[in-house]
């Protein structure tokens, strides 16, 4: 009777410290995933600002391009047969 106590007990005991084993582990697995979650989170923000500044500097050099180049029309008589093709010089 001894030997089945003492075998329950010893039992016990290490079912006990393989489930502690394994929230440590799983402990482990959510910290790494954390990490991972604020790295993430850090370059998504990273990336954003970066788009966030290329788009508002894109914004800026298209209305300067519209402003700086104004067609210079000068006045006179034009015929079709002054028109260049695609190809002609």
């Amino acid at each position: 009777m001894i030997k089945g106590i003492l075998a329950a007990i010893i039992g016990a005991i290490i079912i006990a410290a393989l489930i502690l084993g394994l929230l440590y582990f799983i402990g482990f697995i959510f910290l790494i995933a954390k990490l991972f979650l604020v790295g993430l989170i850090y370059a998504t923000i990273i990336v954003f600002i970066l788009l966030f500044i290329f788009f508002l500097v894109s914004l800026f050099l298209l209305f300067y391009y519209m402003a700086e180049k104004k067609p210079t029309v000068t006045p006179g008589e034009y015929k079709l047969d002054m028109e260049k093709g695609k190809r002609e010089k």
